[in-house]
């Protein structure tokens, strides 16, 4: 897997031929599924993955969704779910195709430029099951039932958006990021239903249905404290913010060696998610940053250099809406630099050894 940095998704443009023209001058080789949030409400990631779940209700403002599962919709549509999980084909699979108007734009683009990679995404069902409540309030994740339902949900839509990619070009290899923000919040040791062995197996689930189908899964999550829920459950790129959650690295029961040796990637967010900082940001400031992460988990976790920048990834794409689109544009240029730069890092040591 030769990647050297890939784009999150999330862009701030309500334009769509130029987020086109983004993709196409500066990830040609990896197209992603923009997120465009500033386009269209419908464009956010929750709603757009919540879709296919049936007897989701609003209150009176759509300030609040929740899940009616004594609804007659709810009832009757989640065994049509599993008709479909149980006996996929590809005309089922159109059904759970993403919520997105900017989907077929970059199927557009994987038709034109033919890349070996392409990058698409979920909100994962952990986040779904505790952002989500049932009529009575109380958070999904506590139900199996519904839990089983909505990660087959999940499933669907991975395996429709690699389908899809692959329609189009059947030599790429579509990376499905499994958006997790709520991973850390999770577990709770005295409730079965959000154990460490419970989470770990509905992981396992969607990382399994992703390789089956020729896809390469990828997790993010802004509050994940434990990486051996991603690395355990057979995610090959775990995404870190070094800003935030690189403590999160320095774990001696994360078996880092093992990861990176199986060919597992870190992508590492390391362009500010701030206006003024974008502003100020300068590529040899961030190289000296990343470089300093690379020898304190060298260091702690006893790995060679090479192994860590070999199957390190940068990683660009705001979280942050409200940026500007020109400084979106310069994060994604000094993240580009900043890849390349480390390939000239792996090259000088390469030489070295």
């Amino acid at each position: 897997m030769d990647i050297s940095c890939l784009h999150l998704g999330i862009l701030p443009h309500k334009n769509l031929n130029a987020v086109v023209d983004i993709i196409s001058k500066h990830f040609p080789d990896l197209p992603f599924w923009a997120q465009l949030p500033n386009y269209a409400p419908v464009e956010g990631q929750f709603l757009q993955f919540t879709t296919p779940i049936p007897g989701i209700k609003s209150d009176i403002l759509k300030t609040k969704y929740y899940l009616d599962t004594r609804s007659y919709v709810f009832q009757t549509r989640s065994r049509g779910i599993i008709k479909d999980y149980e006996d996929i084909s590809f005309d089922k699979l159109k059904k759970y195709r993403p919520n997105s108007v900017f989907f077929d734009y970059f199927l557009r683009i994987i038709d034109e430029f033919k890349p070996e990679f392409a990058k698409g995404q979920i909100t994962g069902p952990i986040t779904i099951g505790l952002l989500l409540s049932d009529e009575r309030g109380v958070p999904l994740i506590e139900n199996h039932k519904v839990m089983d339902l909505i990660t087959k949900c999940c499933l669907l839509q991975c395996i429709s958006q690699i389908c899809e990619m692959k329609a189009v070009h059947p030599p790429v290899k579509p990376i499905i990021f499994i958006d997790e923000p709520a991973l850390g919040k999770a577990v709770i040791t005295d409730n079965a239903c959000r154990s460490p062995k419970v989470i770990k197996s509905i992981l396992k689930k969607i990382t399994q249905a992703i390789k089956e189908n020729g896809g390469i899964p990828a997790i993010s999550s802004s509050s994940c404290t434990d990486w051996n829920y991603a690395v355990e459950s057979g995610f090959k790129i775990i995404c870190i913010n070094p800003a935030t959650q690189f403590v999160t690295l320095l774990n001696k029961d994360l078996k880092l060696d093992k990861f990176l040796n199986s060919g597992g990637k870190i992508a590492w967010i390391a362009i500010p998610d701030n206006e003024e900082k974008i502003k100020k940001t300068e590529l040899n400031q961030l190289l000296q940053q990343y470089l300093s992460n690379v020898i304190r988990l060298k260091d702690f976790h006893k790995l060679h250099k090479s192994l860590i920048l070999l199957n390190s990834i940068i990683a660009v794409g705001s979280s942050n809406p409200a940026i500007s689109d020109t400084l979106a544009e310069k994060s994604i240029v000094l993240a580009r630099s900043l890849a390349d730069r480390i390939q000239q890092e792996i090259a000088a040591l390469q030489e070295e050894e």
